[in-house]
């Protein structure tokens, strides 16, 4: 298995990744020391390092998968004239299991953005959707859509965004410019998708497993490792 073929590849779990992300991808065939050494030659990972970031911990409980889903609308506005006038993404991500979608957007009317969550909801549907106080998700046509799908709907303030949807569109958008840097392009529009499916694949700390293996077998497994140890120290 090669190292660089792995990262350069968009759909590969773990493409575009940083240490832990490509020593989990290639088995352990490369040691960590090894693969540290090979990324810190590359502009692409050095440019784009994500800054670790602290978000506010505003816990969100939920007791299994598809419970509650969190979406966020990612203006990608100075990109559009490399992505065929695409201007936003529209982010969605389950609470429990991390799985994540990003659907491309020409704008942001309440007829476009319906059309972006059918397409997340033919492949699951939540109990719940949590999002911010945007006119794109507060509108008349969307919130009879939810109904319609009997969803429930709840806002976040302003001040207080989604933290889980954010982690994603920073991890996502760290992949998407390693990407730009890596084939000297801004063009993201045909590779977002294996972009996702490799987020989706890739080994997720929190849940000690990928996003695309957990399951209503596996769930309450999930569960334990992402609140486990926080209840049981109380």
């Amino acid at each position: 298995m090669d190292l660089e073929k792995v990262y350069q590849e968009p759909e590969h779990p773990g493409s575009f990744g940083g240490v832990e992300a490509l020593f989990k991808a290639t088995g352990g065939k490369f040691s960590r020391k090894d693969i540290k050494k090979w990324l810190s030659a590359k502009d692409s990972y050095t440019l784009h390092k994500p800054i670790k970031k602290k978000f506010k911990k505003n816990r969100v409980l939920v007791s299994r998968m598809n419970q509650q889903y969190q979406a966020d609308l990612v203006d990608m506005q100075s990109l559009s004239k490399f992505n065929d006038g695409y201007r936003y993404l529209l982010t969605c991500i389950c609470v429990l299991s991390k799985y994540a979608w990003a659907i491309p957007l020409h704008d942001k009317n309440a007829k476009t953005v319906v059309s972006a969550f059918e397409q997340i909801f033919s492949e699951r549907v939540p109990l719940k959707l949590q999002t911010d106080a945007g006119k794109e998700f507060t509108n008349k046509l969307f919130q009879n859509y939810l109904k319609k799908k009997k969803i429930g709907f709840f806002m976040t303030s302003n001040n207080t965004k989604a933290s889980i949807v954010e982690r994603f569109n920073r991890t996502l958008k760290t992949k998407m410019w390693k990407f730009f840097t890596e084939k000297n392009t801004k063009r993201y529009i045909g590779v977002v998708d294996k972009l996702v499916y490799s987020y989706n694949n890739t080994w997720h700390r929190s849940i000690q497993m990928t996003p695309a293996s957990v399951t209503e077998t596996n769930q309450s497994q999930v569960w334990e490792n992402l609140y486990g140890k926080q209840n049981n120290k109380r």
